[in-house]
């Protein structure tokens, strides 16, 4: 017979901006967005960007008003 494998229990990202203690994204500082943003302009999920929730939604504001405002381009 053959042995049973156990999967890994995964481990929790921690938030980037918790760890730097962040308390506001400003939209017009580029390269603190830049990372979260993908190739097409889509801002990336949480699964793959290890933001927390709050982060994640100052992250979306932030993205939106540079949007708004010229400094990143809309979404293809």
């Amino acid at each position: 017979m053959a042995a049973t494998q156990q999967k890994s229990k995964p481990t929790k990202k921690s938030c980037p901006f918790d760890r730097t203690g962040v308390r506001y994204l400003d939209y017009k500082d580029f390269p603190t967005l830049k990372p979260y943003i993908d190739y097409f302009g889509n801002i990336r999920k949480r699964y793959y960007s290890g933001l927390c929730l709050k982060h994640q939604k100052l992250l979306k504001n932030a993205v939106e008003r540079a949007r708004f405002m010229g400094v990143l381009a809309y979404r293809k």
